[in-house]
């Protein structure tokens, strides 16, 4: 009987050590609005930090896509993680006359510099792509070709059925917005 009472004991203080273990777990899994008062002000930082970077995910991600108008035809453009890009989406809206070049391309010169980003040559120009050239020059690419160019990416139209079509021959309009 003298023995059982010991052990008894350690069993308990050991279900008793093993529960607090499993609430701080618990409590590092909650939001924090459900945190304690008592928690110290550095894992209350720590939640901070988090709730900061969840906030600035969702803000890139509202950025990540634009929308080009011309004429009745809305094409849908995710953009590059880059700063050209970032700049760009800070002109939104934006309507601008787009002019014909090289029967693959209609560009637009800028009243402001984009670039931020050094340009690259690409090799190759996929129908849709929406770049940079030099640093304020906008050139939407509505045929596949190989350059020997530097461009910075902007981005790239999602779906390029009938873009061809929608840009026709010579000049025209376009609107770039922000995407939803």
């Amino acid at each position: 009987m003298k023995r059982i009472l010991p052990i008894f004991l350690i069993i308990v203080v050991i279900f008793t050590f093993a529960g607090c273990s499993n609430n701080a777990k618990n409590n590092d899994s909650t939001s924090p609005e459900t945190h304690d008062v008592s928690q110290s002000s550095s894992t209350n930082e720590y939640n901070k930090s988090k709730i900061e970077n969840n906030k600035e995910a969702i803000q890139v991600k509202k950025t990540t896509t634009i929308n080009i108008t011309v004429g009745n035809t809305i094409f849908a453009a995710t953009l590059e993680d880059n700063e050209t890009a970032k700049a760009f989406v800070k002109q939104l809206p934006l309507i601008v006359d787009m002019s014909e070049l090289n029967g693959n391309e209609k560009y637009n010169y800028l009243s402001s510099n984009l670039r931020a980003d050094a340009s690259a040559i690409p090799g190759k120009i996929s129908e849709g792509d929406l770049m940079l050239y030099g640093d304020n020059c906008l050139v939407l690419f509505y045929k596949t070709f190989n350059t020997s160019y530097s461009y910075v990416k902007i981005g790239h139209i999602d779906d390029t059925t009938g873009l061809n079509k929608a840009l026709g021959l010579g000049s025209m309009k376009a609107m770039f917005s922000a995407g939803e």
